[in-house]
């Protein structure tokens, strides 16, 4: 059996850095360049990216398939699914890489909106269509800001990630530009499991307790996470909560103690080490880290 190579940062990374825990954008075709014009099938856990083909051609692999594609154009890939790319000579444009949980808080209003960025999305840009025009537009324009350092920097980040999203779900609705999608029961059942957790939000549930309302076995779930996130269900778990421990650090006047309460943790303490040992630092470094009053 086959098992997918996942990573937690771009191809070849386990780390990467986000403006506003959001959105980070680095050059396209300059990790090609390192592997011989060649990035091998892998796919990321927690990251919806945006590759914008600005000049030159490549080919896209997604599972088994393969799709030749030509500047101008872009390509969206949803999380947990595998994609590569075989790139024919110079090739140069930007990978925008989102954040796909601080993408679910953002859009927890708009699940639908959640819902489409989980197909491959690939379209030439050509003026005579309107709708990707005006969507390669904001990704150059999410672009321009992230290099900036304007001020307001990151508050405007934050609304062109949002208006590119709304309008990529708007293309996504005539389905030209969907090619392929995720989609079986497996699926399903981790997407309930991430809604589950976010209904809950209590650090206090466990995996069985999650298993019992989706009606299947603790090993059934954990079988279905594996498969599609790479990852056990206690660990996708953590990984919700140390994010929505890090929105609140950034937004939210509470000192880190009545965080961790607030999360459903019975001990501060242990807070503290499960987000250290995640994240590399402590609650009260992290918001240091980020310009944020430290209690």
């Amino acid at each position: 059996m086959i098992h997918k190579k996942f990573y937690k940062g771009l191809y070849g990374n386990n780390t990467i850095e986000f403006a506003k825990g959001l959105i980070n954008v680095h050059p396209f075709g300059e990790i090609g360049k390192q592997h011989a014009g060649q990035v091998k099938l892998h796919a990321h856990n927690n990251l919806l990216q945006i590759f914008i083909v600005e000049a030159g051609t490549t080919i896209f692999h997604y599972s088994s398939n393969t799709v030749t594609i030509d500047a101008p154009s872009f390509i969206v890939v949803p999380k947990n699914l595998e994609h590569g790319f075989l790139h024919q000579g110079e090739v140069s444009g930007w990978i925008i890489t989102l954040a796909d949980t601080v993408l679910e808080h953002m859009l927890q209003r708009e699940a639908e909106v959640v819902f489409g960025m989980d197909q491959i999305h690939i379209a030439p840009v050509i003026d005579a269509d309107q709708a990707t025009a005006e969507v390669y537009a904001t990704m150059q324009k999410c672009v321009q800001e992230y290099k900036s350092q304007l001020p307001g920097r990151l508050l405007m980040l934050q609304y062109l990630v949002g208006q590119l999203l709304v309008q990529l779900y708007r293309i996504s609705l005539g389905g030209q530009t969907a090619i392929a999608s995720a989609g079986n029961i497996s699926k399903v059942y981790y997407r309930r499991f991430q809604q589950l957790i976010k209904e809950y939000r209590s650090y206090k549930k466990t995996v069985e307790d999650y298993a019992h309302a989706l009606f299947i076995s603790t090993g059934h779930l954990s079988r279905i996470c594996r498969t599609i996130a790479g990852k056990s269900p206690k660990d996708i778990i953590i990984d919700y909560f140390i994010t929505e421990a890090q929105l609140a650090l950034s937004e939210v006047n509470m000192n880190v103690a009545d965080i961790s309460y607030d999360l459903g943790f019975d001990d501060p303490a242990y807070f503290t080490r499960l987000f250290r040992k995640r994240t590399g630092q402590t609650p009260v470094a992290f918001r240091k880290q980020i310009g944020m009053k430290a209690n």
